[in-house]
């Protein structure tokens, strides 16, 4: 094979770009470090092979931050995403595993803060959250984790939209009772937790 690598790195962004045969690589230079490819030196197919993975690679981390600039994903999600993007599955694994060790994925917290979110914006209730949670491709001990560590109880949280949506709620009014309790199941809560709320609130 005729040609020779030509080399120029870029420090500032922690990237390098490699010339040869007449294709461009852009790579980080770690993996610039680890193919071990220098100025100057002859091209052979299997450093030109390890390079055209190495700029793929590089790519799929670009769009990585790219979607995750906007919002926050969890792994599975995310990996899901760039798949589906056309990035073979081997690559997106290492990417995965590279932005986790770089702390730009941290999916126990970012469950514990879409799970916060979801009972303090959204009103949701434990069934309803873990739903959601799931949807965004949470693993379930995450899931179940987040939702134990909730601050509010499930109560605290249905008596609040109790005194907000149902103020002149009566014991006796079946109707707005039933009405009250299908708001709330249809928002992820138990049936124990709506009825202890209202007993709750009856009695006060």
């Amino acid at each position: 094979m005729n040609g020779f690598f030509s080399v120029t790195v870029f420090e500032k962004e922690g990237e390098a770009v490699v010339e040869a045969c007449g294709e461009k690589y852009r790579l980080t230079l770690a993996d610039l470090e680890r193919i071990g490819v220098a100025d100057g030196a002859e091209a052979d197919s299997d450093s030109l092979n390890l390079l055209a993975a190495a700029h793929e690679k590089l790519l799929c981390i670009k769009k990585a931050l790219v979607y995750l600039s906007y919002k926050g994903y969890a792994t599975r999600a995310l990996g899901q995403k760039l798949r589906r993007g056309g990035f073979p599955a081997d690559t997106v694994d290492e990417v995965l595993e590279l932005l986790v060790r770089k702390g730009y994925l941290d999916d126990e917290a970012l469950c514990k803060e879409y799970a916060t979110a979801l009972q303090r914006s959204k009103g949701y209730g434990p069934l309803r959250i873990k739903k959601e949670l799931y949807a965004k491709g949470f693993e379930r001990e995450q899931i179940e984790t987040a939702v134990e560590e909730l601050e509010e109880t499930p109560v605290e949280v249905i008596t609040a939209i109790l005194v907000k949506k149902f103020p002149s709620l009566h014991p006796d009014d079946r109707q707005a009772r039933a009405k009250a309790v299908a708001y709330l199941s249809s928002r992820g809560y138990d049936y124990d937790d709506i009825n202890n709320a209202i007993s709750a609130l009856e009695r006060e």
